[in-house]
């Protein structure tokens, strides 16, 4: 729940910029709440349609993780020829995707609170 009141004071110029980036769907408190999310690194809220892209690259996401998780097993049982470089790359490339995952989860999150009027995120 957003129970946090801020009060900013503006300069023409600066009002009229808010402005022009509220355009007809979003109010200044939208806009100036996702100029802070995105400057202070929080996760940005996404529309419906962005959601259901995003859940759809989490899967690819899940099944490349599975693959990658599949090549270190191989080389630590012994199956293929274990090459320390390409076990490290592949580690690497795995934490990534781990990371990405969960990038993903909390944006989606996110955005579910904001459609249920949740309001402050994470």
């Amino acid at each position: 729940m957003r129970s946090e009141v801020v009060r900013v004071r503006l300069r023409p110029e600066e009002r009229q910029a808010l402005a022009a980036l509220c355009g007809e769907n979003r109010t200044a408190s939208d806009v100036i709440r996702l100029l802070f999310r995105d400057q202070a690194g929080l996760p940005l809220p996404v529309g419906p349609a962005e959601a259901g892209a995003l859940r759809g690259t989490n899967e690819e996401l899940r099944r490349i993780g599975i693959n990658l998780n599949q090549a270190v097993r191989a080389m630590n049982e012994g199956r293929v020829n274990y090459e320390p470089q390409l076990d490290a790359a592949l580690r690497h490339l795995l934490a990534g995707v781990y990371q990405l995952r969960a990038d993903i989860d909390l944006m989606l999150r996110v955005s579910r609170q904001e459609r249920r009027g949740g309001g402050h995120g994470a």
